[in-house]
């Protein structure tokens, strides 16, 4: 009688477990087919694109205005047709470039971080499920993450990326007119925008 009550029971608690690794199957299936039905590439190709929108015309309309401003400052300081235009241009242009390539390594960095985000809900729901077995209440939590997580994050906007190209054009050209004429020396890193130093000519 004892004996095929033991016989008996071990095989409910085998027939429990089965039924458990079943739904956890189950389980993990649905919570699966949750996640990859909606975080593809396809998804976080198109967050990283949706940062790169949001922030580059922002980018391009700072240029735009930084160029107007240097245009409008070297023509200010008579320095318009000098080198410095082009130094200066040429510095400005260096920077939208890297801009433009921190715009799209953070747009990237969104994508990585949703990508790592969905893999740890994923993680964290199976781990859940394994424990309870609740494959039903996986389901449910997995749809609800899932909503959450295709919540688009706020973007923050990016800035003043230039506000130094006008900055010591006045004082600048002002050292460089002062050696021209044999005051005083050309501004450190400069070129020389108003000729040969008077006092470099040798007269014969």
């Amino acid at each position: 009688m004892g004996k095929n009550s033991a016989s008996r029971a071990a095989a409910a608690d085998r027939a429990n477990e089965a039924a458990r690794q079943e739904r956890i199957r189950a389980g993990t299936a649905s919570v699966n087919q949750t996640f990859d039905n909606q975080f593809n590439d396809q998804f976080f190709d198109g967050l990283s694109r949706s940062y790169v929108d949001f922030a580059r015309p922002q980018l391009d309309r700072q240029a735009s205005e930084a160029r107007d401003q240097l245009t409008f400052a070297l023509a200010r300081n008579g320095t318009l047709d000098s080198s410095m235009r082009s130094t200066q241009s040429a510095d400005l242009q260096r920077d939208v470039d890297r801009g433009i390539q921190d715009i799209t390594d953070k747009g990237r960095e969104y994508a990585t971080t949703a990508r790592n985000n969905v893999e740890q809900a994923r993680a964290d729901l199976i781990a859940n499920l394994t424990m309870t077995g609740d494959n039903v209440g996986a389901t449910n939590a997995a749809m609800s993450r899932a909503k959450a997580l295709s919540t688009p994050p706020a973007y923050s906007p990016i800035g003043q990326l230039f506000t130094d190209y006008t900055a010591g054009l006045a004082q600048q050209a002002a050292f460089e007119r002062a050696a021209a004429l044999g005051y005083g020396t050309p501004s450190r890193g400069g070129a020389n925008l108003y000729g040969t130093n008077r006092n470099a000519v040798k007269v014969t």
